[in-house]
């Protein structure tokens, strides 16, 4: 018996089952997998043409969800399903890391359980998805949700004295988001708690730098503050 695939929308797309990755080429298919992926809820078929950049005649739209049935049946039999209120993709939330990711948040408490959550991430959500999906209520929930936590984690972390707890989520938050002021000050106060100033520094000159050139404007208070938190080596935030 095939071993039923997994799913990941938290970065690119991806397909995978034990010991292998699975093959989806076409665009299309690709863009309403990802679609019905990362939506909780069905999808209404006017809307499933966001997964073809946009250009969602009722045609193109049906022979995109026919093309994807034969391939799900093809790797594992997972049913892509037309309900009442829209397409829905029968599989198990915990099969898709963004299920997984959502039940993993709803004790935010145990900040191990929030490492691991975030650890899920591999990029921005739906990343290479058209721009129709990624701008979707649900893509930009999963985003802003993972912008919080991290941020929220790596403050706590500060707070605890275990900066190196937060350190890998932090850096690839403010990789994804060089010019957003908080993101890049809670990385520079956490590198300089794990007792890496002047990379801290570093990061706080670049960002002020990045700012001037492609936004015409000085750095704002986090990073102003993040400076001196830096310099003075009082870098441990309160988390209340």
């Amino acid at each position: 018996m095939t071993a039923p695939l997994e799913f990941g929308v938290l970065g690119s797309l991806r397909l995978w089952r034990p010991g292998a990755d699975a093959t989806l080429t076409a665009p299309r298919l690709r863009g309403l997998l990802t679609l019905l992926l990362a939506e909780p809820d069905p999808v209404p078929v006017a809307q499933a043409g966001d997964a073809c950049g946009g250009r969602g005649a009722p045609g193109a739209v049906h022979v995109a969800v026919h093309r994807l049935r034969r391939w799900l049946a093809a790797h594992g039999g997972h049913r892509l399903e037309l309900t009442p209120a829209g397409y829905r993709l029968d599989v198990p939330a915990e099969s898709v890391d963004a299920g997984r990711f959502r039940a993993m948040i709803t004790d935010r408490t145990d900040v191990d359980t929030l490492v691991a959550a975030l650890e899920l991430w591999r990029g921005p959500a739906a990343v290479d998805a058209p721009q129709g999906i990624r701008q979707r209520y649900a893509v930009r929930t999963l985003d802003r949700t993972r912008r919080e936590l991290t941020t929220e984690l790596a403050t706590r972390c500060l707070a605890d004295g275990t900066p190196h707890l937060s350190l890998p989520l932090v850096e690839r938050l403010a990789e994804a988001a060089p010019l957003d002021e908080l993101a890049q000050s809670l990385h520079a106060l956490t590198l300089a708690a794990c007792g890496l100033q002047a990379e801290a520094l570093d990061v706080i000159t670049r960002t002020t730098r990045q700012l001037a050139d492609e936004l015409g404007v000085d750095p704002g208070r986090h990073l102003a503050e993040a400076r001196l938190r830096v310099l003075r080596q009082d870098y441990l935030l309160s988390s209340r």
